[in-house]
Protein backbone atom coordinates (compact mmCIF):
# COMPACT_ATOMS: atom_id res chain seq x y z
CA UNK A 1 0.00 0.00 0.00
CA UNK A 2 1.26 3.18 -1.01
CA UNK A 3 0.48 6.58 0.85
CA UNK A 4 1.37 10.45 -0.04
CA UNK A 5 3.08 12.86 2.29
CA UNK A 6 3.38 16.23 2.57
CA UNK A 7 6.18 18.05 3.25
CA UNK A 8 4.44 19.75 6.66
CA UNK A 9 3.86 17.04 8.97
CA UNK A 10 0.33 18.49 9.85
CA UNK A 11 -0.94 18.14 6.33
CA UNK A 12 -2.36 14.53 5.15
CA UNK A 13 -3.70 12.94 2.46
CA UNK A 14 -7.50 13.12 2.87
CA UNK A 15 -8.34 10.11 0.72
CA UNK A 16 -9.95 7.29 2.78
CA UNK A 17 -8.70 3.84 2.41
CA UNK A 18 -7.45 1.17 4.21
CA UNK A 19 -4.74 1.51 7.18
CA UNK A 20 -4.21 -1.81 7.79
CA UNK A 21 -5.95 -5.43 7.24
CA UNK A 22 -8.45 -4.83 10.35
CA UNK A 23 -9.36 -2.11 8.28
CA UNK A 24 -8.46 1.61 9.82
CA UNK A 25 -8.84 4.45 7.71
CA UNK A 26 -6.71 7.88 6.78
CA UNK A 27 -6.63 10.73 9.27
CA UNK A 28 -7.37 14.01 7.73
CA UNK A 29 -5.97 16.01 10.86
CA UNK A 30 -2.79 16.24 13.14
CA UNK A 31 -2.81 14.71 16.37
CA UNK A 32 -1.96 15.78 20.08
CA UNK A 33 -2.16 15.09 23.24
CA UNK A 34 -5.86 16.46 23.64
CA UNK A 35 -6.92 13.98 20.67
CA UNK A 36 -9.65 11.49 21.51
CA UNK A 37 -9.29 7.91 21.37
CA UNK A 38 -10.79 7.80 18.00
CA UNK A 39 -8.99 10.73 16.75
CA UNK A 40 -5.82 8.34 17.38
CA UNK A 41 -6.91 4.61 16.25
CA UNK A 42 -7.39 6.40 13.05
CA UNK A 43 -4.49 8.44 12.26
CA UNK A 44 -2.45 7.41 9.66
CA UNK A 45 1.35 7.58 10.75
CA UNK A 46 3.88 8.55 8.31
CA UNK A 47 6.88 5.93 7.08
CA UNK A 48 8.93 8.62 7.60
CA UNK A 49 7.96 8.88 11.83
CA UNK A 50 7.61 5.08 11.91
CA UNK A 51 11.32 4.66 10.66
CA UNK A 52 12.41 7.43 13.22
CA UNK A 53 10.53 6.32 16.60
CA UNK A 54 11.91 2.70 15.48
CA UNK A 55 15.11 3.99 15.32
CA UNK A 56 15.09 5.55 18.11
CA UNK A 57 13.62 2.31 20.31
CA UNK A 58 16.65 0.21 18.67
CA UNK A 59 18.67 2.74 19.46
CA UNK A 60 18.13 3.01 23.75
CA UNK A 61 15.88 -0.17 24.34
CA UNK A 62 17.51 -2.87 21.92
CA UNK A 63 21.17 -2.68 22.93
CA UNK A 64 20.15 -2.77 26.52
CA UNK A 65 18.33 -5.65 26.16
CA UNK A 66 21.16 -7.60 24.46
CA UNK A 67 23.38 -6.66 26.84
CA UNK A 68 21.52 -8.26 29.51
CA UNK A 69 20.52 -11.47 27.52
CA UNK A 70 24.53 -11.53 26.62
CA UNK A 71 25.18 -11.49 30.91
CA UNK A 72 22.64 -13.51 31.59
CA UNK A 73 24.31 -16.54 28.81
CA UNK A 74 27.32 -15.31 30.47
CA UNK A 75 26.96 -16.04 33.59
CA UNK A 76 24.83 -19.42 33.74
CA UNK A 77 27.42 -21.21 31.17
CA UNK A 78 30.73 -19.47 32.62
CA UNK A 79 30.70 -22.97 34.80
CA UNK A 80 31.80 -25.15 31.53
CA UNK A 81 34.76 -22.52 31.29
CA UNK A 82 35.20 -22.56 35.20
CA UNK A 83 35.38 -26.27 34.73
CA UNK A 84 38.34 -26.29 31.76
CA UNK A 85 40.12 -24.45 34.81
CA UNK A 86 40.42 -26.61 37.13
CA UNK A 87 37.42 -25.62 39.07
CA UNK A 88 35.88 -28.98 40.29
CA UNK A 89 39.45 -30.27 41.56
CA UNK A 90 40.31 -27.40 43.47
CA UNK A 91 36.65 -27.90 45.27
CA UNK A 92 36.55 -31.07 46.24
CA UNK A 93 33.63 -32.00 43.62
CA UNK A 94 32.64 -35.44 42.57
CA UNK A 95 33.14 -36.35 39.09
CA UNK A 96 29.33 -35.53 37.80
CA UNK A 97 29.98 -32.20 39.29
CA UNK A 98 29.43 -30.01 36.54
CA UNK A 99 26.13 -32.17 35.04
CA UNK A 100 24.74 -31.68 38.84
CA UNK A 101 25.27 -27.99 38.82
CA UNK A 102 24.39 -27.95 35.11
CA UNK A 103 20.74 -29.13 35.57
CA UNK A 104 20.26 -27.69 38.74
CA UNK A 105 20.48 -24.08 37.87
CA UNK A 106 17.15 -24.93 35.71
CA UNK A 107 15.33 -26.63 38.70
CA UNK A 108 14.86 -23.02 40.29
CA UNK A 109 15.19 -21.59 36.48
CA UNK A 110 12.05 -23.47 35.83
CA UNK A 111 10.20 -23.34 38.94
CA UNK A 112 10.40 -19.67 39.21
CA UNK A 113 9.87 -18.38 35.96
CA UNK A 114 6.21 -18.04 36.04
CA UNK A 115 6.47 -16.29 38.61
CA UNK A 116 8.46 -13.53 37.53
CA UNK A 117 6.05 -13.59 34.79
CA UNK A 118 3.20 -12.83 36.85
CA UNK A 119 4.56 -10.03 38.78
CA UNK A 120 6.10 -8.08 35.43
CA UNK A 121 2.23 -6.64 35.05
CA UNK A 122 2.33 -5.86 38.88
CA UNK A 123 6.18 -4.56 39.47
CA UNK A 124 7.71 -2.05 37.87
CA UNK A 125 10.15 -3.61 35.26
CA UNK A 126 12.15 -0.41 35.90
CA UNK A 127 13.37 -1.67 39.23
CA UNK A 128 12.72 -5.21 38.82
CA UNK A 129 15.01 -6.68 36.18
CA UNK A 130 17.83 -3.91 36.65
CA UNK A 131 17.88 -4.95 40.93
CA UNK A 132 17.21 -8.78 40.02
CA UNK A 133 20.86 -8.43 37.14
CA UNK A 134 22.17 -6.66 40.20
CA UNK A 135 21.99 -9.12 42.62
CA UNK A 136 22.72 -12.02 40.32
CA UNK A 137 26.17 -10.54 39.73
CA UNK A 138 26.63 -10.52 43.64
CA UNK A 139 26.10 -14.35 43.57
CA UNK A 140 28.11 -15.04 40.40
CA UNK A 141 31.10 -12.50 42.24
CA UNK A 142 30.77 -14.98 45.41
CA UNK A 143 31.69 -17.78 43.14
CA UNK A 144 34.78 -16.45 43.15
CA UNK A 145 35.34 -17.01 47.02
CA UNK A 146 33.42 -20.54 47.71
CA UNK A 147 36.06 -23.17 48.98
CA UNK A 148 33.88 -26.20 48.95
CA UNK A 149 31.40 -28.29 46.54
CA UNK A 150 28.21 -27.47 48.96
CA UNK A 151 28.61 -23.59 48.32
CA UNK A 152 28.56 -23.85 44.68
CA UNK A 153 25.54 -26.34 44.16
CA UNK A 154 23.81 -23.13 46.68
CA UNK A 155 24.83 -20.13 44.36
CA UNK A 156 23.75 -22.25 41.60
CA UNK A 157 20.00 -22.36 42.86
CA UNK A 158 20.09 -18.90 43.28
CA UNK A 159 21.28 -17.64 40.01
CA UNK A 160 18.74 -19.74 38.96
CA UNK A 161 16.07 -18.32 41.20
CA UNK A 162 17.48 -14.99 40.05
CA UNK A 163 17.92 -15.05 36.08
CA UNK A 164 14.50 -16.73 35.49
CA UNK A 165 12.99 -12.81 35.68
CA UNK A 166 15.28 -12.10 32.86
CA UNK A 167 13.88 -14.12 29.76
CA UNK A 168 10.05 -13.66 29.98
CA UNK A 169 10.29 -10.39 31.22
CA UNK A 170 12.38 -8.95 28.18
CA UNK A 171 10.09 -11.29 25.66
CA UNK A 172 7.17 -9.62 27.10
CA UNK A 173 8.28 -5.94 27.54
CA UNK A 174 9.24 -6.16 23.90
CA UNK A 175 5.75 -6.79 22.93
CA UNK A 176 4.96 -3.43 24.89
CA UNK A 177 7.02 -1.18 22.88
CA UNK A 178 7.18 -2.95 19.13
CA UNK A 179 4.18 -4.27 16.82
CA UNK A 180 3.56 -7.69 15.69
CA UNK A 181 5.48 -7.80 12.25
CA UNK A 182 8.39 -5.59 14.06
CA UNK A 183 9.13 -8.44 16.83
CA UNK A 184 10.88 -11.12 15.45
CA UNK A 185 14.00 -9.08 14.55
CA UNK A 186 14.08 -7.69 18.14
CA UNK A 187 13.53 -11.08 19.36
CA UNK A 188 16.57 -12.55 17.37
CA UNK A 189 18.80 -9.52 18.76
CA UNK A 190 18.35 -11.25 21.68
CA UNK A 191 19.57 -15.15 20.73
CA UNK A 192 22.44 -13.49 18.73
CA UNK A 193 23.65 -12.15 22.29
CA UNK A 194 23.43 -15.62 23.85
CA UNK A 195 25.34 -16.59 21.07
CA UNK A 196 27.81 -13.91 21.06
CA UNK A 197 28.30 -14.58 24.72
CA UNK A 198 29.87 -17.60 23.90
CA UNK A 199 32.73 -15.65 21.94
CA UNK A 200 32.70 -13.31 24.52
CA UNK A 201 32.68 -15.94 27.27
CA UNK A 202 35.71 -18.11 24.94
CA UNK A 203 37.43 -15.15 24.68
CA UNK A 204 37.57 -13.75 28.84
CA UNK A 205 37.76 -17.19 29.86
CA UNK A 206 41.03 -17.60 28.12
CA UNK A 207 41.99 -14.45 29.60
CA UNK A 208 41.25 -14.55 33.15
CA UNK A 209 42.16 -18.17 32.75
CA UNK A 210 45.66 -17.04 32.40
CA UNK A 211 45.67 -15.01 35.41
CA UNK A 212 45.91 -18.09 36.95
CA UNK A 213 48.30 -17.61 40.63
CA UNK A 214 47.80 -13.55 40.33
CA UNK A 215 46.96 -12.38 43.60
CA UNK A 216 47.10 -15.71 45.08
CA UNK A 217 43.63 -16.62 42.84
CA UNK A 218 43.04 -19.64 40.88
CA UNK A 219 42.18 -18.22 37.20
CA UNK A 220 38.42 -19.49 37.72
CA UNK A 221 38.16 -17.54 40.78
CA UNK A 222 39.56 -14.47 38.64
CA UNK A 223 36.71 -15.31 36.30
CA UNK A 224 33.86 -15.43 38.32
CA UNK A 225 35.21 -12.28 40.17
CA UNK A 226 35.68 -10.19 37.64
CA UNK A 227 32.14 -11.45 35.39
CA UNK A 228 30.40 -10.62 38.42
CA UNK A 229 31.78 -6.69 38.93
CA UNK A 230 30.71 -6.84 35.49
CA UNK A 231 27.16 -7.88 35.95
CA UNK A 232 26.56 -5.80 38.74
CA UNK A 233 27.81 -2.59 36.90
CA UNK A 234 25.24 -3.70 33.91
CA UNK A 235 22.38 -3.65 36.44
CA UNK A 236 22.87 -0.28 37.73
CA UNK A 237 23.37 1.03 34.15
CA UNK A 238 20.02 -0.87 33.25
CA UNK A 239 18.26 1.53 35.13
CA UNK A 240 18.98 4.16 32.92
CA UNK A 241 17.19 2.39 29.74
CA UNK A 242 14.58 0.06 30.98
CA UNK A 243 11.10 1.76 31.41
CA UNK A 244 7.81 1.10 33.51
CA UNK A 245 6.00 2.14 29.96
CA UNK A 246 6.63 4.02 26.54
CA UNK A 247 5.28 6.99 28.72
CA UNK A 248 7.73 7.08 31.26
CA UNK A 249 10.69 6.45 28.60
CA UNK A 250 13.36 9.79 28.69
CA UNK A 251 14.84 8.95 25.24
CA UNK A 252 11.10 9.04 23.54
CA UNK A 253 9.90 13.06 22.56
CA UNK A 254 6.61 14.42 23.76
CA UNK A 255 5.94 13.65 19.90
CA UNK A 256 7.12 9.95 19.84
CA UNK A 257 5.36 9.02 23.03
CA UNK A 258 1.77 10.28 21.70
CA UNK A 259 2.61 7.62 18.07
CA UNK A 260 3.63 5.26 20.74
CA UNK A 261 -0.48 5.70 22.36
CA UNK A 262 -1.49 5.55 18.51
CA UNK A 263 0.06 2.32 17.75
CA UNK A 264 -0.77 0.72 21.34
CA UNK A 265 -4.64 1.92 20.16
CA UNK A 266 -4.16 0.59 17.16
CA UNK A 267 -2.61 -2.78 17.47
CA UNK A 268 -5.14 -3.66 20.12
CA UNK A 269 -6.39 -6.22 18.49
CA UNK A 270 -3.38 -8.06 18.73
CA UNK A 271 -2.06 -6.43 22.51
CA UNK A 272 -5.80 -6.65 24.07
CA UNK A 273 -6.63 -4.86 27.16
CA UNK A 274 -3.99 -4.33 30.01
CA UNK A 275 -6.88 -5.10 32.42
CA UNK A 276 -6.12 -8.80 34.19
CA UNK A 277 -8.84 -11.43 33.85
CA UNK A 278 -8.76 -15.00 34.82
CA UNK A 279 -10.68 -15.49 31.58
CA UNK A 280 -7.55 -14.68 29.31
CA UNK A 281 -5.48 -16.65 31.45
CA UNK A 282 -7.36 -19.47 31.32
CA UNK A 283 -7.25 -19.29 27.04
CA UNK A 284 -3.91 -19.36 27.45
CA UNK A 285 -3.93 -23.16 29.57
CA UNK A 286 -6.77 -24.22 27.22
CA UNK A 287 -4.53 -23.31 23.71
CA UNK A 288 -3.02 -25.81 22.29
CA UNK A 289 -0.56 -23.97 20.19
CA UNK A 290 0.46 -22.73 23.34
CA UNK A 291 1.60 -26.37 24.58
CA UNK A 292 2.88 -27.28 20.99
CA UNK A 293 5.54 -24.52 20.74
CA UNK A 294 6.65 -25.25 24.07
CA UNK A 295 7.37 -28.95 23.08
CA UNK A 296 8.89 -27.37 19.86
CA UNK A 297 11.33 -25.10 22.58
CA UNK A 298 11.30 -28.01 24.77
CA UNK A 299 13.41 -30.59 21.82
CA UNK A 300 15.01 -27.07 20.84
CA UNK A 301 16.49 -26.35 24.09
CA UNK A 302 17.93 -29.41 25.19
CA UNK A 303 20.34 -28.66 22.50
CA UNK A 304 20.58 -24.84 23.03
CA UNK A 305 21.70 -25.48 26.46
CA UNK A 306 23.80 -28.66 26.34
CA UNK A 307 25.59 -26.53 23.63
CA UNK A 308 26.29 -23.52 25.39
CA UNK A 309 27.33 -24.82 28.86
CA UNK A 310 29.36 -28.43 27.31
CA UNK A 311 30.65 -26.73 24.08
CA UNK A 312 34.04 -25.74 25.68
CA UNK A 313 34.42 -29.65 27.91
CA UNK A 314 33.61 -31.08 24.15
CA UNK A 315 35.99 -29.14 22.50
CA UNK A 316 38.86 -29.78 25.36
CA UNK A 317 37.89 -33.42 25.10
CA UNK A 318 39.04 -33.37 21.46
CA UNK A 319 42.89 -32.56 23.09
CA UNK A 320 42.98 -29.31 23.15
CA UNK A 321 44.67 -26.96 26.09
CA UNK A 322 42.69 -25.17 28.64
CA UNK A 323 43.17 -22.28 26.93
CA UNK A 324 42.72 -22.94 22.84
CA UNK A 325 39.51 -24.94 23.78
CA UNK A 326 38.31 -21.55 25.13
CA UNK A 327 39.73 -19.85 22.09
CA UNK A 328 38.22 -22.52 19.72
CA UNK A 329 34.93 -21.89 20.81
CA UNK A 330 34.59 -18.31 19.94
CA UNK A 331 34.12 -18.52 16.25
CA UNK A 332 31.69 -21.61 16.48
CA UNK A 333 29.54 -18.78 18.37
CA UNK A 334 30.17 -16.43 15.87
CA UNK A 335 29.03 -18.55 12.84
CA UNK A 336 25.76 -19.21 14.90
CA UNK A 337 25.16 -16.10 15.55
CA UNK A 338 25.56 -14.88 11.52
CA UNK A 339 23.52 -17.42 10.17
CA UNK A 340 21.01 -16.69 13.17
CA UNK A 341 21.02 -12.41 12.13
CA UNK A 342 20.43 -13.59 8.02
CA UNK A 343 18.09 -16.03 9.37
CA UNK A 344 16.11 -13.34 11.57
CA UNK A 345 16.57 -11.04 8.36
CA UNK A 346 14.61 -13.06 6.12
CA UNK A 347 11.91 -13.82 8.56
CA UNK A 348 11.48 -10.63 9.23
CA UNK A 349 11.12 -9.38 5.45
CA UNK A 350 9.87 -12.71 4.18
CA UNK A 351 7.35 -13.50 7.08
CA UNK A 352 8.28 -16.90 7.10
CA UNK A 353 9.25 -19.33 10.29
CA UNK A 354 8.73 -22.57 9.85
CA UNK A 355 11.25 -23.08 6.35
CA UNK A 356 13.47 -21.49 7.90
CA UNK A 357 13.57 -23.21 10.86
CA UNK A 358 13.54 -26.82 9.24
CA UNK A 359 16.78 -26.70 6.84
CA UNK A 360 18.78 -25.41 9.84
CA UNK A 361 17.63 -28.10 12.44
CA UNK A 362 18.09 -30.14 9.73
CA UNK A 363 22.01 -29.18 9.66
CA UNK A 364 22.21 -29.12 13.15
CA UNK A 365 21.02 -32.99 12.81
CA UNK A 366 23.85 -33.83 10.32
CA UNK A 367 26.26 -31.77 13.15
CA UNK A 368 25.05 -34.80 16.26
CA UNK A 369 25.07 -37.69 13.93
CA UNK A 370 28.94 -36.61 13.29
CA UNK A 371 29.92 -36.13 16.78
CA UNK A 372 28.48 -39.65 17.17
CA UNK A 373 30.06 -41.19 14.08
CA UNK A 374 32.91 -40.23 13.69
CA UNK A 375 35.16 -40.33 16.68
CA UNK A 376 38.87 -40.34 15.95
CA UNK A 377 38.94 -37.48 13.65
CA UNK A 378 39.42 -33.92 15.77
CA UNK A 379 39.16 -32.10 12.40
CA UNK A 380 35.47 -33.49 11.51
CA UNK A 381 34.34 -33.39 14.93
CA UNK A 382 34.85 -29.84 15.10
CA UNK A 383 33.95 -29.17 11.76
CA UNK A 384 30.81 -30.77 13.52
CA UNK A 385 30.31 -28.52 16.01
CA UNK A 386 29.99 -25.73 13.63
CA UNK A 387 27.36 -27.89 11.69
CA UNK A 388 25.36 -28.64 15.51
CA UNK A 389 25.35 -24.16 16.20
CA UNK A 390 24.02 -23.65 12.46
CA UNK A 391 20.41 -24.25 13.59
CA UNK A 392 20.82 -24.66 17.78
CA UNK A 393 19.99 -20.42 18.23
CA UNK A 394 17.68 -19.96 14.95
CA UNK A 395 15.53 -22.48 16.32
CA UNK A 396 15.42 -21.71 19.52
CA UNK A 397 15.27 -17.31 18.81
CA UNK A 398 12.48 -17.51 16.16
CA UNK A 399 10.23 -19.96 17.62
CA UNK A 400 10.11 -17.77 20.63
CA UNK A 401 8.78 -14.47 18.43
CA UNK A 402 6.76 -17.02 16.55
CA UNK A 403 4.24 -17.49 19.55
CA UNK A 404 4.57 -13.88 20.64
CA UNK A 405 3.40 -12.86 17.01
CA UNK A 406 0.23 -16.22 17.02
CA UNK A 407 -0.85 -15.06 20.48
CA UNK A 408 -3.55 -12.10 21.36
CA UNK A 409 -4.22 -10.45 24.65
CA UNK A 410 -1.47 -9.03 26.61
CA UNK A 411 -2.68 -11.21 29.74
CA UNK A 412 -3.31 -14.57 27.53
CA UNK A 413 0.18 -13.68 25.97
CA UNK A 414 1.98 -13.45 29.21
CA UNK A 415 0.66 -16.42 30.01
CA UNK A 416 1.50 -18.65 26.90
CA UNK A 417 5.16 -17.31 27.16
CA UNK A 418 5.44 -18.31 30.65
CA UNK A 419 4.32 -21.46 29.84
CA UNK A 420 6.13 -21.74 26.86
CA UNK A 421 9.37 -20.93 28.86
CA UNK A 422 8.38 -23.21 31.79
CA UNK A 423 8.27 -26.70 29.07
CA UNK A 424 10.73 -25.39 26.96
CA UNK A 425 13.47 -25.01 29.86
CA UNK A 426 13.05 -28.14 31.37
CA UNK A 427 15.54 -29.03 28.82
CA UNK A 428 18.34 -27.25 30.86
CA UNK A 429 17.73 -29.80 33.81
CA UNK A 430 18.03 -32.62 31.09
CA UNK A 431 20.83 -31.11 29.12
CA UNK A 432 22.99 -31.51 32.15
CA UNK A 433 22.25 -34.73 32.77
CA UNK A 434 23.64 -36.55 29.07
CA UNK A 435 26.39 -35.01 28.82
CA UNK A 436 28.30 -36.94 31.94
CA UNK A 437 32.05 -37.33 32.97
CA UNK A 438 31.65 -41.17 32.41
CA UNK A 439 31.19 -40.69 28.64
CA UNK A 440 34.53 -38.30 28.27
CA UNK A 441 35.68 -38.05 25.26
CA UNK A 442 33.38 -38.54 22.75
CA UNK A 443 30.20 -38.04 24.80
CA UNK A 444 27.99 -40.29 22.29
CA UNK A 445 25.44 -40.28 24.76
CA UNK A 446 24.70 -36.45 25.31
CA UNK A 447 25.51 -36.13 21.00
CA UNK A 448 22.97 -38.82 20.72
CA UNK A 449 20.24 -37.36 22.67
CA UNK A 450 20.41 -33.76 21.41
CA UNK A 451 20.41 -35.14 17.95
CA UNK A 452 16.87 -36.73 19.08
CA UNK A 453 15.84 -33.47 20.79
CA UNK A 454 16.11 -31.83 17.52
CA UNK A 455 14.35 -34.26 15.59
CA UNK A 456 11.46 -34.17 18.13
CA UNK A 457 11.36 -30.46 18.40
CA UNK A 458 11.19 -30.19 14.50
CA UNK A 459 8.48 -32.59 14.65
CA UNK A 460 6.73 -30.86 17.06
CA UNK A 461 6.77 -27.39 15.06
CA UNK A 462 5.16 -29.31 11.78
CA UNK A 463 2.64 -30.33 13.90
CA UNK A 464 1.96 -26.69 15.50
CA UNK A 465 2.18 -25.54 11.37
CA UNK A 466 -0.39 -27.71 9.93
CA UNK A 467 -2.52 -26.42 13.13
CA UNK A 468 -1.85 -22.94 12.07
CA UNK A 469 -2.75 -23.43 8.57
CA UNK A 470 -5.87 -25.26 9.31
CA UNK A 471 -7.22 -22.21 11.33
CA UNK A 472 -6.49 -20.14 8.95
CA UNK A 473 -8.25 -21.89 6.41
CA UNK A 474 -11.07 -22.06 8.52
CA UNK A 475 -11.34 -18.41 8.97
CA UNK A 476 -10.33 -18.02 5.08
CA UNK A 477 -13.58 -19.80 4.06
CA UNK A 478 -16.06 -17.76 6.61
CA UNK A 479 -18.73 -16.67 5.25
CA UNK A 480 -19.65 -12.58 5.77
CA UNK A 481 -22.60 -13.79 7.32
CA UNK A 482 -20.68 -15.38 9.93
CA UNK A 483 -18.16 -12.87 10.37
CA UNK A 484 -20.57 -10.49 11.19
CA UNK A 485 -22.13 -12.41 13.44
CA UNK A 486 -17.93 -12.79 15.14
CA UNK A 487 -18.53 -9.23 15.28
CA UNK A 488 -21.87 -8.95 17.33
CA UNK A 489 -20.86 -11.19 19.62
CA UNK A 490 -17.72 -9.26 20.35
CA UNK A 491 -15.38 -11.69 19.56
CA UNK A 492 -11.69 -10.54 20.06
CA UNK A 493 -7.67 -11.42 19.54
CA UNK A 494 -6.32 -14.06 18.21
CA UNK A 495 -9.90 -16.07 17.74
CA UNK A 496 -11.11 -12.57 15.76
CA UNK A 497 -12.07 -13.50 11.75
CA UNK A 498 -9.65 -11.15 10.73
CA UNK A 499 -6.89 -12.58 12.90
CA UNK A 500 -4.49 -14.78 10.64
CA UNK A 501 -1.56 -16.97 12.16
CA UNK A 502 1.68 -16.82 11.32
CA UNK A 503 3.79 -19.94 10.24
Amino acid sequence: MSTTSSANPKEHDAEKGPFTSIGLAYAVKDIDENSSDEELLNYQISPLETRSLLRRLDTFLAPMVMILYLISFLDRSNIGNASTGGMFVDIGAPKNGLSVCASIFYATYVSFEPMWTTLLKSARPSLLLPAVTTVWGAVVLGNGFIHNYASLVALRLVLGFLESALTPCLFLSLTFYYQRTELAWRTSLMFVSAATSGVVGGLIGAGFLKLDGKLGLEGWRHLYIWEGVITILIGLASIVFIADSPATAWYLSPRQKLLMRVRDLQARQYTGADAFSWAEVRKAFTEPIVYLSGLTQLGFDICLYGFSTFIVVIVKALGYSTINSQLLTAPIYAWAAIVYLAAAHVCDKKDVRYWLILPLGLVTCIGYILLVAVQHSTAVSLFACFLCGTGIYTAVGINVSWLNSNIAGVRKRSTAIGIQQLIGNIGGVIAGQIYRSQDVPHYRLGHAASLGSMAFGLAMMTVMTWLLRHRNAKKLALSEAEKEEQDRQGVTGDAHWSFMYVW
